[in-house]
C-alpha cells in the first residue's frame, strides 16, 4: 500500500501539471483529473479486493438461488429479479469500502495535500474522484446484476412473461444505478468525516441500522424516504424492483430521492473540503 501511494504521489505532483491545456495556469483539465483518479483507483489494492468480494457474493448467491429454483414451481419475473439481487444487496458494503478508501486513504496518508497542490480548485478534484468511483460501481453493478439474473432466470423451470419487458430491464440495470450513486454518497460522507473508518461506519449505520430502527416505530412511514438499505421499501432500492414497492415510492421517484440525498451530501463535502485545511 505505501508503495502504491508513493507512486501515485509522484504521478500527481509530476505528471498532471504537464498535461494542462486550459483553466488556471498549472492546473489540469477535468479529463486529465479523471485519468489520474482512475490510476489511483487501479493502483490501490483494496479496489481489486472489493470488486472480487462483490463479484463472489453476486455469483455465489445467484448460484445458490438457481439451485433452489430448479426445485421450485413456476415463479414470476418479479420474484426472480428480487431473488437475483440478494447477493448484490449484501455486497453493497464492498462498494462502500471501495468508495470510502478512495478518499479516506488520501487523508490517512497525508497525500491529500499533494493532490490539492496539483489541483488548486478543490471542487474539481473531488468531482473527478466521484465520477471515477461512481462510474466504476455503476458499470460493475450493471454487469453483475445482468449475470446474476441470467443465472437465476435460466435455472427457473417455467417463467411467465418475458425478460425483455422494459420494467424487468430497468430493475436489473437499476442495481448498477443504485450502486453508482451509493458509491458517490459514500465518498461524500467519508470526505465530510475525513477518515476511511469513519465513512464506513456512518454508511454501515445508514444501510443496516437506521432502517431497522425506523421500521416498526412511529416513524415507519419515513422509511420509504431513506436513501439506502438492505431490503425495500427504502427509496434507493425502488429502482431495482420490477413493480412499485408496497408502501414505498415508485421506481424513478425513489431514485430521485436517493440522488437528492447524494447531492446534499456532496454539497456538504465540497463545502468542508473548500473551507477547511487539508
Amino acid at each position: 500500500m505505501p508503495h502504491d501511494i508513493s507512486q501515485i504521489g509522484i504521478f500527481m505532483s509530476v505528471t498532471v501539471p504537464d498535461v494542462t491545456r486550459r483553466g488556471r495556469p498549472g492546473e489540469p483539465v477535468f479529463f486529465n483529473l479523471i485519468r489520474s483518479e482512475w490510476v489511483k483507483v487501479r493502483t490501490v489494492g483494496v479496489t481489486a479486493w472489493c470488486l472480487l468480494a462483490l463479484t463472489a457474493l453476486a455469483a455465489g448467491v445467484a448460484a445458490l438461488v438457481a439451485l433452489k429454483e430448479q426445485r421450485q414451481g413456476p415463479q414470476s419475473l418479479q420474484v426472480l429479479v428480487s431473488m437475483s439481487h440478494l447477493g448484490l444487496s449484501v455486497g453493497q458494503l464492498a462498494v462502500v469500502v471501495l468508495a470510502a478508501t478512495s478518499i479516506g486513504s488520501e487523508y490517512n496518508s497525508g497525500m491529500v495535500r499533494t493532490s490539492l497542490v496539483a489541483v488548486p480548485r478543490r471542487a474539481r478534484w473531488l468531482l473527478a474522484k466521484a465520477f471515477v468511483v461512481g462510474a466504476l460501481a455503476l458499470v460493475t453493478g450493471m454487469v453483475l446484476s445482468a449475470i446474476s439474473f441470467a443465472v437465476v432466470y435460466a435455472a427457473a423451470p417455467a417463467v411467465p412473461g418475458t425478460f425483455v419487458d422494459p420494467q424487468v430491464v430497468r430493475a436489473v440495470l437499476g442495481v448498477g444505478l443504485y450502486l453508482g450513486v451509493l458509491a458517490v454518497l459514500s465518498l461524500a460522507v467519508t470526505t465530510i468525516v475525513r477518515a476511511t473508518a469513519g465513512g464506513i461506519v456512518v454508511m454501515f449505520v445508514l444501510i443496516f441500522v437506521v432502517p431497522l430502527l425506523v421500521s416498526g416505530s412511529p416513524l415507519s412511514g419515513m422509511e420509504r424516504f431513506l436513501p439506502v438499505g438492505m431490503v425495500p421499501p427504502n427509496a434507493g432500492l425502488a429502482i431495482t424492483q420490477v413493480a412499485p414497492m408496497l408502501g414505498g415510492l415508485a421506481p424513478w421517484a425513489g431514485f430521485a430521492v436517493l440522488c437528492a440525498w447524494t447531492v446534499a451530501a456532496m454539497a456538504a463535502a465540497l463545502y468542508r473540503l473548500v473551507r477547511r485545511d487539508a
